[in-house]
């Protein structure tokens, strides 16, 4: 759905001065409001009547404040700066296109996944305890040429991690939803062979996003299938990891380690047992924080807005039978 005339656009986003000045004159001279706290959005929606909105949650936007974007009847295109959009809930399709922010950070989450690939394969968290006891003991490892990696999930991301696992030399098995002929991926098995998945891997990284479907994915029967030792890595999204049949797998050593960016109440609670679990890395969903996100996915924003004006197909249009 596009526009060959938007009237007015929304941007809703903390600290817009970080990469709205440098770029205001890609918005082509087209007028635009602000909103800066979601106290706000009611308001300005009704006072901008926005066709378009470009959406960037945070501690100041919270994802259940922007809901209202998608039902004002004046919106035709809601920009999502973030590839989940769960917290949108339904939208009418007939009215609403919904975009979200997919491959713009991919590359450095996929970084960020070999990296903490490499550092579990050489047993890090092992040596920081040691360090911490002031102890010295070695310990043998093993390259990871050869060993296996797990991708559930072969979007933007999974497709990243695929690509920068084979370069190291490892044998990669991926999943989705669809039998679509992936690079990079030696064995590609359908959401309904996930055990296989977790049978043959020596690392499970997941990256799929939180919908139905996948809320509980990675649960106590998936923990079952996997073979002793295996390091299970999760940046997509906390809900996708059952916590309860993850914290059994580490205790019965099915899970050697889990390093784990994404969790279902964040920020984590000061009580979970995840901060003091030996096994566990904890991340503060930081795996894509480079410093100029924001910048990055306002540009991919004004890209999309110059096919909307032209009233060519936008990129990324979320299809909401999928959740992506």
């Amino acid at each position: 759905m596009a526009e060959k005339d938007p009237q007015s656009l929304l941007l809703v986003a903390e600290e817009p001065a970080s990469f709205l000045r440098p770029r205001e004159d890609r918005l082509r001279g087209l007028p635009f409001a602000v909103c800066s706290d979601a106290r706000d959005i009611p308001g300005m929606l009704k006072t901008v009547d926005p066709t378009a909105v470009f959406v960037m949650t945070g501690p100041g936007i919270p994802k259940d404040s922007v809901r209202p974007v998608v039902d004002h009847p004046s919106v035709r295109w809601v920009a999502n700066a973030g590839m989940g959009v769960e917290h949108l809930g339904a939208w009418a399709t007939d009215r609403v296109t919904v975009t979200n922010a997919g491959g713009v950070l991919s590359e450095f989450l996929a970084e960020y996944t070999l990296s903490a690939v490499q550092m579990a394969n050489v047993g890090f968290p092992a040596l920081m305890a040691q360090q911490h006891r002031r102890e010295w003991r070695q310990h043998p490892w093993t390259p990871l040429a050869g060993k296996t990696i797990s991708v559930i999930g072969l979007g933007h991301v999974g497709r990243a991690v695929a690509r920068r696992a084979k370069m190291l030399g490892m044998r990669v098995i991926g999943m989705r939803a669809r039998d679509i002929p992936t690079p990079d991926v030696d064995l590609l098995l359908p959401e309904e062979r996930l055990c296989n998945a977790m049978a043959r891997a020596d690392f499970v990284s997941v990256h799929v996003p939180e919908t139905s479907k996948t809320v509980g994915l990675i649960g106590k029967s998936a923990f079952a299938c996997m073979g002793r030792g295996t390091v299970l890595l999760n940046l997509s999204r906390g809900p996708v990891v059952d916590e309860e049949g993850l914290l059994q797998a580490l205790d019965n050593g099915k899970v050697s380690c889990a390093i784990l960016d994404v969790f279902n109440e964040e920020p984590l609670p000061a009580d979970h047992p995840f901060w003091e679990h030996k096994k566990v890395v904890v991340s503060p969903h930081m795996a894509d924080l480079v410093p100029d996100w924001r910048a990055r996915m306002f540009d991919a924003f004004v890209d999309n807005l110059d096919r909307f004006i032209a009233g060519s197909p936008l990129s990324n249009v979320v299809d909401p039978s999928r959740g992506y």
